[in-house]
């Protein structure tokens, strides 16, 4: 009879572990699938633009770089989710999924990469008019 429950309890405890695991991968697709949709990705990809061409290697090396760089994106996209996974709920991320797939959340995925360069554009600027304020108190 021990014997019985303990292999009964090793077989639910296999069971619930694998449905775990099961909902766990379910939900961090769908946390990707939200990196990827709310703009997050395209916000990295803008910033890689111009770092690529401050570099300024010829073409070929330029786009062999890029398309290397692009290929570490999944890794990135990986440690992401399991950020969100610990502020959100799969539920969260479902809602925010639809968000994203009605017209103002696509709207938000369209101008997300022009507004990210718009937005670094107006960080430069900020940042050599704070150059001149730090000069004054260092002097």
């Amino acid at each position: 009879m021990r014997k019985l429950v303990i292999a009964a309890t090793m077989l639910f405890a296999v069971q619930f572990a694998s449905a775990q695991s099961a909902q766990s991968a379910d939900f961090k697709k769908d946390v990707v699938e939200y990196i990827k949709l709310s703009g997050s990705a395209a916000q990295v990809t803008a910033v890689l633009e111009p770092m690529l061409e401050k570099l300024q290697l010829p073409a070929d090396k330029s786009a062999t770089l890029k398309k290397e760089i692009e290929a570490t994106l999944p890794s990135l996209y990986d440690k992401m989710a399991n950020v969100m996974m610990k502020h959100y709920t799969h539920d969260d991320v479902k809602k925010m999924i639809e968000f994203y797939n009605s017209p103002v959340g696509k709207k938000i995925q369209e101008v997300t990469p022009k507004m990210t360069k718009d937005q670094m554009k107006a960080g430069q600027e900020w940042g050599m008019q704070l150059q001149g304020l730090l000069m004054k108190y260092m002097q």
